[in-house]
């Protein structure tokens, strides 16, 4: 007993050898949905789950805000290669539906993926805003144990439908609203080239030619007779 008790205190002094236990990873159900989409739209959100092991069924609540979206149907899911179908999907109330899958067989699926695929259509207009909550969520293992996990939800909002931008109008002017420019063709005498015109012709006068040219020759011959009365 005291060699044992030595051994003991020993032991306790140098350390004991201690035992670790892996820590089970946290597992983690969300909604994987768009940011937004547009108004008169649909969109389909996923329900992901994290790595999980011996995975068998599970139920879940879905909520939303009926004014903003419709809920239109559920498809299966997929973790590793497996499918997860759906038994059943109910609505609870309005924006809440309730969904039921299981996984045929006794296996057990593991792996990381999606629960289901959820169909919306959007009604609501631009800027609202809906979260996607999960609630009063199950997972159940092979052996009909609970699976403990984190729900966690999402949110998405209405795109603001983009403004219609009108493109100028082009204003063709009516045939009425025009005037023609009318052309001025010059008449024939006026593009008619420059010619020099010809000088008047006047007529000759003769018997007053012939009074001025007799007229003059008597005026002419009395001066003659004067200057030969003034030489003598």
């Amino acid at each position: 007993m005291k060699i044992l008790g030595i051994i003991i205190v020993m032991a306790l002094l140098l350390g004991g050898a201690v035992v670790s236990v892996a820590a089970t990873p946290e597992i983690t159900v969300s909604i994987d949905a768009p940011a937004q989409a547009a108004s008169d739209s649909d969109f389909t959100a996923n329900v992901n789950i994290s790595q999980v092991t011996n995975f068998d069924a599970c139920n879940y609540d879905v909520s939303f805000d009926a004014t903003v979206l419709r809920f239109g149907s559920v498809t299966s899911g997929l973790i590793g290669s497996t499918t997860i179908p759906v038994d059943i999907y109910n609505q609870i109330s309005s924006g809440r539906w309730r969904i039921v899958q299981n996984v045929p067989g006794i296996a057990g699926v593991g792996g990381s993926g999606y629960l289901a695929v959820l169909h919306f259509h959007v009604i609501g207009s631009g800027g609202q805003v809906s979260q996607i909550s999960l609630s009063n969520g199950v997972l159940s293992d092979i052996a009909a144990s609970e699976i403990k996990a984190t729900w966690a939800g999402g949110s998405m909002k209405v795109a603001a439908a983009p403004e219609a931008t009108t493109p100028p109008t082009a204003v063709t002017p009516s045939p009425e609203g025009t005037t023609p420019q009318t052309v001025v063709s010059p008449s024939p005498e006026a593009t008619a080239p420059n010619k020099t015109a010809p000088l008047p012709t006047k007529s000759i006068n003769w018997p007053v030619l012939l009074g001025i040219v007799g007229g003059m020759s008597v005026v002419g011959l009395i001066i003659i007779l004067l200057a030969r009365r003034r030489a003598y």
